[in-house]
């Protein structure tokens, strides 16, 4: 992560770590008082998955990080106190994860993190898509 006095945050690293699936690089972007919403089929805009605090945001991560899996990165916009971009997942056996993630920057941290992600029931198991 760039450090400087203006605490600037840096997409790049970001998707590295992602793409590298590295929970431990993943959690030191955020601020400790973070908030994560995930929206999806299971969990809709009335019921959000909703992580606060910097700890619920690494367990998060570690699970995610822990998955056989492959994580795309790309149509990224980054301003200076907000980032969006897509992320493409894939299992070895063929099920497809798509998100969109919109980041609230706060001192070069994110401090509301936003995910609206969609399985493809075609090619994932139903019990998979949560």
């Amino acid at each position: 992560m760039t450090t400087s006095a203006a605490k600037t945050f840096d997409f790049e690293d970001l998707k590295r770590a992602i793409e590298d699936s590295d929970a431990d690089t993943l959690v030191q972007f955020y601020a400790d008082d973070a908030k994560m919403i995930i929206v999806d089929r299971n969990r809709p805009p009335s019921s959000p998955m909703t992580l606060s605090g910097k700890e619920a945001i690494a367990a998060f991560w570690r699970d995610v990080c822990s998955r056989n899996m492959t994580h795309r990165v790309g149509r990224e916009v980054v301003g200076a106190d907000r980032a969006a971009f897509v992320e493409e997942c894939a299992y070895p056996d063929g099920c497809h994860v798509m998100s969109s993630m919109t980041l609230d920057l706060r001192d070069g941290r994110i401090a509301k993190h936003l995910t609206v992600q969609a399985w493809d029931e075609v090619s994932c198991a139903t019990e998979r898509a949560s």
